[in-house]
């Protein structure tokens, strides 16, 4: 969406159409100037991503007269929300990892789909994960479903990890309301007026109150 813009006050922009937003030009001449890579440069995800990432963190749609990234994207690129952020996470990624592979030397990713992809997996895991890819290579060029055989057999990895957790802890739950309820008892016990306890026997009870918050439940 284009709008004609006037001069405010101040020498700021004003956008028609937004009631009282006037926009400082250097703000407008950033965002015209991230469009302009865009627009030059849809195949270049990189910096695509890079000019969409600074749109979006530095509010710079508000220039365009728009009140929300989304908004911006949709209408004026025809992106939808998830898919300008997938770029900008694509070039976060990247970014990432020739930062972490500079010293090695090691390939890095050669086109988005690779790149979105390996940006699915936890930002600290992009490296560690991409090593793998290339390990699961071995030397031949990397494609598409090379990083969603790692990506998917690290998911499945820790979907049977949290699995097994939930499971022991499943098994554990009912030992641990029976201790519970024994420690129950005997609190009760020592506390009870009728039974009148003695001190032997209340210490008796504190041993067997001990004895049971250090045992183990299996």
């Amino acid at each position: 969406m284009s709008r004609t813009k006037k001069i405010g006050p101040a020498g700021k922009t004003v956008v028609p159409g937004i009631p009282e937003k006037i926009v400082d030009p250097k703000d407008l001449q950033l965002l015209q100037a991230n469009e302009e890579i865009i627009s030059n440069g849809q195949d270049g995800f990189r910096e695509t991503g890079k000019a969409l990432k600074a749109i979006r963190d530095q509010k710079q749609f508000k220039a365009a007269g728009f009140d929300d990234f989304e908004s911006y994207c949709v209408k004026k690129w025809g992106y939808s929300l998830n898919y300008a952020n997938r770029l900008v996470a694509a070039h976060d990624c990247y970014e990432r990892l020739k930062k972490g592979l500079a010293e090695t030397g090691e390939d890095l990713p050669k086109n988005e789909y690779q790149l979105r992809i390996l940006a699915g997996v936890n930002e600290a895991e992009w490296v560690k994960t991409w090593k793998q890819v290339l390990a699961h290579a071995a030397g031949k060029p990397v494609i598409g479903e090379m990083v969603e055989t790692v990506v998917n057999k690290s998911a499945n990895k820790k979907s049977k990890t949290k699995a097994g957790k939930k499971t022991k802890t499943a098994k554990t739950a009912p030992a641990e309301a029976k201790k519970l309820a024994k420690i129950g008892k005997l609190v009760a016990k020592a506390l009870d007026p009728k039974s009148k306890p003695t001190l032997d026997g209340l210490t008796e009870i504190l041993e067997e109150i001990q004895k049971l918050v250090a045992e183990k439940v299996k």
